[in-house]
């Protein structure tokens, strides 16, 4: 809320939720916190223009950690999100098209293999990315 400037009583009429409901569901002291409906969480994640994906992404990542107001990762952020929404439906398509695998044969455990190979992919085109803008660089340095 303080990021996107809006305070209780405009998130309330953003949202349709009462402000009364609205501050206990969002009270500073989570003792006093009321249970939130996963439609309401929705509904205020929507008003705040953040996906509900966004937003578990960033819980889960910079858990416990101060980084989590930093710009830098913003962008950062966004494009794995944008990955993350297209991946599951890339990879039952992908696996409807293996004669024979129907995905009964994934196992959770391919994660963490997964997760290096694509971090790996990630790095390696950071830096090709990073070498055609140095040399169109140096070209456009070359004419003129």
């Amino acid at each position: 809320m303080a990021a996107k400037d809006t305070a209780q009583r405009k998130l309330a009429l953003k949202t349709g939720i009462g402000k009364t409901r609205l501050a206990l569901l969002l009270h500073s002291n989570p003792a006093k916190r009321i249970p939130m409906t996963l439609r309401e969480f929705q509904t205020i994640l929507s008003a705040l223009d953040i996906s509900i994906i966004q937003a578990i992404i960033q819980v889960e990542t910079f858990h416990g950690m101060e980084l989590l107001q930093e710009e830098r990762y913003a962008t950062l952020i966004a494009m794995l999100c944008e990955v993350f929404r297209g991946l599951p439906r890339k990879v039952i398509d992908a696996l409807e098209e293996l004669e024979g695998i129907d995905g009964s044969e994934v196992r959770k455990n391919w994660a963490e293999p997964l997760q290096k190979a694509v971090v790996k992919r990630l790095i390696t085109e950071v830096l090709a990315i990073i070498d055609r803008r140095e040399r169109f660089a140096q070209r456009e340095d070359l004419t003129v």
